[in-house]
């Protein structure tokens, strides 16, 4: 963890005296695609390092049901949620998953999923459906829940979650870049105003 520290303050010395870009802000990372089998939600435990390209864990995705309490920095909340930090702290952010520079409530991310996200025609919409991408600190992040099954009761009771990254020199932000909701053609049903912070709430300096 020191050396991740050690290795992020050294960028950015060099960026504030004009040596590097703002993608170099952050270390690069090294691409990855795994896939987790959620057999029962309920008991959902997903945790994976994304690494930089010398093997150091820079980057931590977690993902867990509402009330989950091994996360004491976390409120989860929703059917499903994924948070991303920073191995070595001090982001200011609950999850760098977040769009919002003013973030204040843990949900305000697209990491979270419901049921209702997961089936059609919900699950189509890009972005907010059963597939969604980040682009943040020199990276894609793309979260793709398949092959969920629901209860009789239509709960959500199973899924598998597949993880990819990608380097992206042109993701410069510090958190999720913004993904504006769709303004028309979205079923009632997928209550994505309900879910999700619009764009046009953001603090204007965004």
């Amino acid at each position: 963890m020191r050396a991740i520290a050690r290795y992020v303050w050294m960028l950015n010395v060099l960026c504030i005296v004009g040596h590097c870009s703002a993608s170099k802000l952050y270390p690069d990372v090294k691409p990855l695609q795994q896939t987790f089998d959620v057999p029962d939600v309920s008991k959902a435990n997903v945790v994976l390092n994304i690494n930089s390209i010398d093997g150091l864990p820079v980057y931590k995705l977690q993902c867990h049901v509402a009330g989950f309490t091994g996360d004491p920095d976390f409120d989860y909340s929703g059917d499903f949620e994924c948070r991303l930090s920073s191995i070595a702290g001090g982001d200011g952010y609950s999850t760098l998953l977040t769009e919002d520079s003013a973030q204040s409530r843990d949900w305000e991310s697209r990491g979270r999923f419901f049921a209702a996200d997961l089936r059609n025609p919900c699950a189509q919409i890009p972005q907010f459906g059963a597939t969604r991408s980040f682009e943040l600190r020199g990276m894609d992040l793309t979260l793709q829940i398949i092959d969920p099954m629901f209860t009789d009761q239509g709960n959500l009771r199973s899924l598998k979650l597949v993880v990819k990254v990608r380097p992206n020199s042109n993701a410069r932000r510090e958190i999720a870049d913004i993904v504006p909701l769709p303004k028309s053609g979205v079923p009632a049903e997928c209550k994505l105003n309900e879910n999700f912070i619009d764009q046009e709430t953001f603090p204007r300096n965004q």
